[in-house]
């Protein structure tokens, strides 16, 4: 029998789901909060969880954050139900790595096949991977050592899955690159694949994603690297960030940002969804997909051509000219300033607009509440480069006030 754990501390909806799916032939257990929950879970994993937003003690979006840092409870499918039918609350839901979202109240019915499709979801991931062109798992090249379990996400040229190290039996994230089909013209993207292992090799930091190893499967090239499924930084500011949480944050990315920049290595396109995070709660940088070395003329490209997400974007990579370290330290200053405040600091209606306002609008101020990080914010998104802290050791001390 299909088993199912019911979170929710209001006793008749709780009783509701659970008539509602054992009259469908699934068995539910139930917990009131969170903390129940988890202790469940770790007794008896299960397949399929679902869970209120609002609890107390524990909502919805921190349960399933906690379930996350909790390998040993497996990777269960979770349902959100919510009284509150609201697209904020549908992203974070998505964002944290829902299965399904269901707004109270709904039909008996609803529920079950809410249900009933995670367990068919969960069949079809074992069995049959869906990739671009339409491959199923059996058709996926054969990467020596791992044994694939699903898929991830994927990038223009790129796909990630997760895999199971056989000698190990750990949980790693496997960037493919397939060879098959590629033509001459592609020789970029293997280049790129190959420098991006390159460069994450020669990188040991607490806040820097872990590479294990390279190689080549059948036609394809891959990564292996850190499995991070603790969701990103979106999430974070999403929920709201205390000061004291934003300082943290932007301490351990400038703290990362230093070792990258130390081993040669400008990352280029720092955003919320390439800050991952660990388990034990340390933020870390990954996908350096489109980072440079030092040691390579820095001209964006040889086309001159901005490279990198425009909200995030330093003055200098908006009119195509030539970056460096400080570029980084301009987008940690605009990842510090939606920390602090849940907003990016610019916004436009068209990406052009948008760089332009990176290169002349003034740099907006911080809320009264948080008004005494100004200083710090001004430093880092300073429009002239050699404005802005000369380094990323001497911005971390900036952000945690241990200067001047």
């Amino acid at each position: 029998m299909k088993h199912i754990l019911v979170v929710e501390d209001d006793a008749v909806m709780r009783e509701f789901i659970s008539r509602s799916l054992a009259a469908r032939g699934f068995e539910a257990s139930m917990a009131r909060s969170g903390q129940e929950a988890l202790q469940q879970l770790r007794a008896k994993p299960t397949a399929v969880v679902i869970t209120d937003i609002r609890m107390p003690s524990m909502d919805g979006f921190s349960f399933a954050r906690a379930l996350r840092r909790e390998p040993a409870i497996g990777s269960p499918d979770i349902i959100f139900v919510s009284s509150m039918d609201e697209r904020e609350h549908y992203r974070r839901a998505m964002h944290v790595g829902a299965a399904d979202y269901l707004a109270k109240p709904f039909k008996s019915q609803e529920i079950a096949d809410a249900v009933t499709r995670c367990f068919e979801s969960r069949a079809e991931r074992r069995l049959d991977i869906p990739t671009e062109q339409g491959q199923t798992l059996a058709s996926l090249p054969r990467i020596p050592g791992y044994e694939i379990v699903q898929k991830l996400g994927e990038g223009a040229a790129s796909q990630v899955f997760l895999a199971t190290h056989i000698a190990s039996r750990e949980q790693h994230a496997l960037k493919i690159l397939r060879l098959a089909g590629l033509n001459a013209s592609s020789q970029e993207d293997i280049n790129r694949f190959l420098a991006e292992y390159a460069m994450l090799s020669r990188l040991s930091h607490s806040n820097v994603a872990r590479v294990y190893e390279h190689g080549m499967g059948d036609q394809c090239l891959y990564i292996g690297m850190e499995h991070l499924p603790g969701g990103d930084l979106r999430l974070d500011i999403e929920a709201g960030m205390s000061p004291e949480q934003a300082q943290h944050r932007a301490a351990e990315i400038a703290s990362a940002l230093g070792a990258i920049h130390d081993a040669g290595i400008i990352h280029r396109d720092l955003k919320p969804a390439n800050i991952l995070m660990r388990m034990t709660g340390e933020a870390v940088i990954a996908d350096f997909g489109i980072a440079k070395q030092l040691g390579e003329a820095l001209a964006l490209t040889q086309h001159d051509v901005a490279v990198g997400t425009p909200y995030y974007m330093s003055p200098e990579q908006a009119r195509g000219g030539v970056i460096g370290p400080f570029s980084d330290i301009y987008a940690l200053g605009v990842l510090y300033f939606e920390m602090l405040t849940g907003r990016r600091p610019y916004d436009a209606n068209s990406p052009n607009e948008l760089m332009g306002r990176h290169l002349n609008a003034p740099i907006p101020l911080l809320p009264t509440r948080v008004e005494k990080y100004q200083p710090v914010i001004d430093r880092l998104m300073a429009k002239i480069p050699s404005e802005r802290y000369a380094n990323a050791e001497d911005a971390r001390k900036a952000i945690l006030g241990l200067t001047g």
